[in-house]
Order: structure tokens, then C-alpha cells, then sequence
């Protein structure tokens, strides 16, 4: 392949990044005019504008999954310091780039047999699982497998509540918010509070 032909798919691909991460819906309309493309470079390169969403799910996963193995791998940061840069990361991530869930969405609606990247990536990564897991007993000391299990779980959920209330409260004007997660002070406190119910103090 020419240069010119990568630099036209990476350009679509980066545009559509780029918008995707700012407002989540993107049209083709949106992609052709800010990448300085055609309707058929786009198909030429992707096939179709789904099979160009499920190659951005993949940049945002892996962005997501290298941040989350990088804090999970430091080897000079606390056990419990672990664990809070952990549920920070993924938090400030998500809602970062929360149209990512109204993509994934979109993107296995419109094709059943897509199985989203981010999900396999993080949700059900065995290897992020053993690390948080393992990062949970050297916190507190547990060694049961099923009791290591259900703290993660308690902490996974305890991280994905915070997005889905913003989600709800967001999609449902005027619903009822128990916490400003737009305060940064206020979505400390609650994941410290959240680190301490899963490890202690």
C-alpha cells in the first residue's frame, strides 16, 4: 500500500475518533467533511460506516485496557493506592467518552453476532480480574477465591454505578441525582468510601 492510501484510512479513522470521543454520534456527512474525504474512500477502506465504529470501539479499548494494565502493574505504588487509581482511571475514562456505551449499543444492535471489544477487553478480562483480585488480597489479607471474587465484583459495580446514575439522569431530564459526580470532590469521596468498603481502611 502507497503512503497516500494509509494516510487517507488513518485520516477517516482519526476524524472519526476525534468525533466520536467529543459528541459519540457521528454521520457520514461528519466524517467526509472534516477527514477531506469521499463516501467512497470510506467504503473503499472500512466497507461500511459500522465496520469504521467497531475499528474506533477497538482504539478506545485498547487505550482503555493499556491505561488499566499500567496501573495494575506498578510496582511502586501501594497495594490500596492501586485499587484508587484503578477505579479513577476507569471512572474518568467512562465518562470521558460516555457516548462509547451508546455506540456499543448501537453497534451489536445493528449486527447480533458483534461481540464488543471494551466489553471482552475489560469487563470480562480474566487477566484484569486476577491482578485486581490479587491486588485485593495483598490489601486485606483474604485468600478465599469466591470472597476475592465477590469484592471485585462489589468494587467493578461500585465503578460502573457512578456512570450509569449519569446515564439515567442524563437520558431522564430532571431525574433525581444522589451525588454530584461532576464535582470532583464529591467523586473522590465516593471512591475513596468505595475502596474502603471493598478493603477496609
Amino acid at each position: 500500500m502507497s503512503n497516500e492510501v494509509l494516510d487517507t484510512r488513518t485520516k477517516i479513522l482519526q476524524t472519526t475518533i476525534d468525533i466520536v470521543g467529543l459528541k459519540g454520534e457521528v454521520t457520514i456527512r461528519e466524517i467526509t467533511e472534516k477527514a477531506g474525504v469521499n463516501v467512497a474512500a470510506i467504503n473503499y477502506h472500512f466497507g461500511n460506516k459500522n465496520n469504521l465504529l467497531k475499528e474506533v470501539e477497538n482504539y478506545y479499548s485498547d487505550l482503555l485496557y493499556n491505561s488499566q494494565e499500567k496501573i495494575l502493574k506498578d510496582e511502586a505504588a501501594a497495594p490500596r493506592e492501586i485499587l484508587l487509581n484503578w477505579a479513577h482511571s476507569l471512572l474518568n475514562f467512562m465518562f470521558s467518552y460516555p457516548a462509547l456505551i451508546g455506540l456499543i449499543v448501537n453497534l451489536t444492535t445493528e449486527d447480533k453476532s458483534y461481540n464488543p471489544v471494551l466489553i471482552q477487553k475489560i469487563y470480562l478480562n480474566k487477566e484484569i480480574q486476577v491482578m485486581v483480585e490479587e491486588t485485593i488480597k495483598e490489601s486485606t489479607g483474604i485468600d478465599n477465591p469466591k470472597l476475592l471474587n465477590y469484592k471485585y465484583l462489589q468494587l467493578f459495580s461500585g465503578i460502573l454505578g457512578p456512570v450509569v446514575n449519569r446515564l439515567v439522569t442524563q437520558t431522564f431530564d430532571g431525574a433525581p441525582s444522589s451525588m454530584d459526580f461532576n464535582s470532583r470532590e464529591e467523586l473522590d469521596e465516593y471512591i475513596g468510601l468505595l475502596i474502603e468498603s471493598v478493603v477496609g481502611n
